[in-house]
């Protein structure tokens, strides 16, 4: 049996509820373990089977030294602060050489994520790369390795592992570029180098998204599923920067990395993405406001630069209506 975790607040709610739903739909006997961040967060997941929540009152009680540096960050750096010390905790449950995996609430699972675990056979640590293509390369100064799953097995090495990401969380986590550092992401660059048994996970199917999706090909079988690079099937795509403007339209970030919609993104992956979304959102009864994206409350730079970016999106044809 699998152990998943995640964290998010009431703002991605719908976001996560879906990856929960998909994640259950291709690996069915798995454990899920959700810290909230919000009241309205936790409320929302109360009708959902199969997973576990966790009030982040109660996790910051039991972690003290997480708690104590709680006032010297933003919202955005204490969020970004909580993977390490997740999974740190997580492990806690799981059977010897069992798995953790903490995963993001931005994704979306199409098929059975078994290759990524007989990937780590042998391994203690399991890591997915951003693979950037050649216009995304000036993006690995924020990490080469992309923190949307992240795999430990309970073993010595990936004990080890994870609680060197979570002292090194504590000790410094930021949203800016610091040398080798980068909020919780760009340490996992450096566990590579660190610690032996640690994989990059390189299957075409997992952790596809905006800013790699010119490397790869995305085409729909006829059984419904997705099929990448001609012979892999896609495990989850990482629907990364989505900006919801009104119920029926959101700006995707793939203009930012030159990512192209061809009909089978835009149609089959994203529209129907965003329909979940939607359903989601009235099911739960969330109001119906603007979502901030994934980076939290813009700064002024991106306030003044929104209308450009918006026109940008437009000519690029980077508004898609959920389905």
């Amino acid at each position: 049996m699998h152990l998943y975790c995640t964290y998010f607040d009431h703002r991605f709610l719908a976001r996560g509820v879906a990856m929960i739903r998909s994640l259950r739909r291709v690996d069915p006997g798995c454990r899920i373990v959700v810290l909230c961040l919000t009241p309205d967060g936790e409320r929302g997941l109360a009708r959902e089977t199969g997973i576990e929540a966790i009030r982040l009152a109660d996790f910051e009680r039991d972690h003290p030294d997480l708690l104590a540096i709680k006032d010297t960050r933003s919202l955005r750096d204490y969020y970004f602060t909580l993977s390490g010390c997740l999974v740190a905790a997580m492990l806690r449950r799981a059977a010897p050489d069992g798995i953790v995996t903490y995963v993001d609430a931005d994704l979306f699972f199409y098929s059975s994520p078994a290759p990524l675990f007989e990937a780590m056979a042998g391994a203690s640590v399991g890591l997915v790369g951003h693979r950037h293509h050649w216009w995304t390369k000036r993006l690995e100064k924020y990490g080469r390795l992309n923190v949307g799953w992240v795999s430990f097995r309970n073993d010595p090495v990936g004990w080890m592992a994870a609680h060197w990401w979570r002292e090194r969380c504590i000790e410094w986590c930021y949203g800016y570029v610091d040398g080798e550092r980068f909020a919780d992401q760009k340490y996992l660059d450096g566990m590579i180098a660190a610690f032996p048994r640690v994989v990059e996970i390189a299957h075409p199917g997992a952790n596809l998204g905006p800013w790699n999706i010119c490397r790869h090909s995305v085409a729909a079988s006829t059984d419904g599923r997705f099929v990448v690079d001609g012979g892999h099937p896609l495990i989850f795509f990482h629907y990364s920067g989505l900006t919801r403007l009104d119920a029926d339209l959101y700006l995707c970030s793939n203009v930012s990395y030159l990512g192209p919609f061809t009909p089978t993104v835009r149609r089959r992956l994203y529209a129907p993405y965003l329909g979940e979304l939607e359903r989601i959102r009235r099911e739960l009864g969330l109001p119906d406001e603007v979502e901030p994206d994934e980076r939290g409350e813009p700064r002024l730079r991106r306030r003044l630069m929104a209308p450009v970016l918006r026109l940008a999106g437009r000519l690029a044809g980077h508004y898609v209506t959920p389905a």
